[in-house]
């Protein structure tokens, strides 16, 4: 009798490899945010008790995806699930910074779902010195962004609210500019304020953008003071295939207040992209090859646009002394395109005519207009018959000549 054999150890090996093939695929890292906060009494006599009330929102609740492999009928299956990633907060405390907190550190720990608003209050009890004093809040997040906020306390000052810079953004840079060109220009900061900005920063974001810097995209300015202004030179290459259209190029702004926190605002430099037509002669020919003097043609002029933009309601005229039509409407050519103009005229006396084709068209920018002097050669229609009489006038007088000959040999 075959002995049967134990399946137990098969299947923990099997679910072993389970266990360990539970691998995480994508994760993102999230964050809460202070949203605002509150301090009671607004201000603070020396040793008396108040309150600070700060509230806390979540900023990147995201997913993560988890894959896990498990044996199934002999074989190694997977499953990947998705659950929703939010911030999960282990403490919130007020420090302890010259002043004294009586009550709320440790009060919250927990989940911060999306769109959920937290208000979180403390009990503060006020040095006794006078002055503007900064407790900082810190926010420990589990496996994400721990968060450090100070928060402004007026102690019997006449400071309702902490004084802080104004930057006021200037641009001396052309608005409209042409595919293929190099911009230069420069942006001005101004503090309208009534304190010092420390630690100014600029940085232009081209990033996916028609337009690059040639050089620096990030500029610093060691400060301002209130009333003050400096300039920063900036250049930019815009994209030879850049579509027509405003481009914004975003520019962050940051600079560090009184507190040593830092602030930050976001503005935006418009560049107006206009492309330029640029018209040239792609072919030329004639209905038929050969004209003949006095005999009907018609002239066609393949305009071409090797430029960056349409050329719009394009017309043509020539100059030609001849009976026809002098004028082609063309309509629009799109860049690396062309299109015919065909004139239709009564060709005139014979010889070398020189004329003028004048091409007018509207682009981006305005309606302009393109010349380019031409030549037309006319034939004599008469060629034909002349050497038509000539080869008859050779014909008789060699007959004439064979016949003459013979005679004279005859009497000899």
């Amino acid at each position: 009798m075959e002995k049967k054999k134990n399946p137990l150890p098969a299947v923990c090996t099997l679910l072993l490899i389970a266990a360990l093939l539970c691998i995480p695929v994508t994760a993102q890292v999230s964050s809460v945010v202070i949203e605002s906060y509150q301090v009671t009494p607004a201000v603070l006599m020396p040793g008396e008790k108040g309150t600070v009330t700060v509230t806390i929102r979540s900023v990147s609740s995201g997913s993560q995806t988890s894959s896990v492999s498990y044996p199934d009928s002999g074989f190694i299956a997977s499953s990947a699930t998705t659950s929703e990633l939010i911030p999960y907060v282990d403490s919130v405390i007020l420090t302890e910074r010259d002043l004294r907190v009586l009550g709320g550190n440790g009060q919250f720990e927990g989940y911060v779902g999306p769109n959920q608003v937290i208000p979180l209050t403390f009990l503060i009890e006020a040095p006794a010195t006078s002055g503007l004093y900064f407790p900082e809040v810190w926010i420990r997040v589990r496996n994400g962004q721990s968060v450090k906020y100070p928060v402004p306390v007026n102690v019997n000052t006449q400071l309702s609210v902490m004084r802080i810079p104004s930057l006021s953004i200037g641009y001396d840079i052309p608005l409209m500019v042409r595919p293929g060109t190099t911009v230069e220009g420069a942006i001005t900061v101004a503090n309208t304020g009534q304190v010092r900005a420390d630690n100014i920063q600029l940085t232009l974001v081209t990033s996916g953008l028609p337009v690059a810097t040639t050089g620096s995209s990030v500029f610093l300015i060691d400060h301002l003071d209130p009333g003050m202004a400096r300039s920063v030179d900036a250049s930019f290459i815009v994209d030879r295939d850049a579509a027509s259209r405003l481009t914004g190029v975003p520019l962050l702004i940051t600079y560090q207040l009184l507190d040593g926190s830092l602030s930050s605002r976001n503005e935006s430099l418009n560049l107006d992209i206009r492309g330029e037509a640029e018209p040239g002669i792609a072919a030329l020919e004639t209905t038929p090859d050969r004209v003949m003097e006095g005999k009907p043609f018609d002239l066609i002029i393949r305009i071409e646009n090797t430029g960056t933009a349409d050329a719009r309601s394009v017309s043509a005229r020539l100059d030609l002394p001849f009976t026809g039509s002098h004028e082609a409407f063309v309509g629009r050519i799109r860049p690396g395109n062309d299109a015919p103009a065909v004139f239709s005229f009564d060709a005139g006396r014979p010889g070398t005519w020189n004329y003028t084709l004048e091409v007018t068209y509207t682009d981006d920018w305005e309606t302009k207009t393109f010349s380019r002097e031409l030549g037309l050669t006319v034939y004599r229609a008469d060629g034909t018959w002349i050497a038509i009489l000539v080869l008859l006038i050779l014909a008789v007088g060699g007959y004439l000549g064979y016949r003459w000959w013979k005679r004279r040999a005859g009497a000899s």
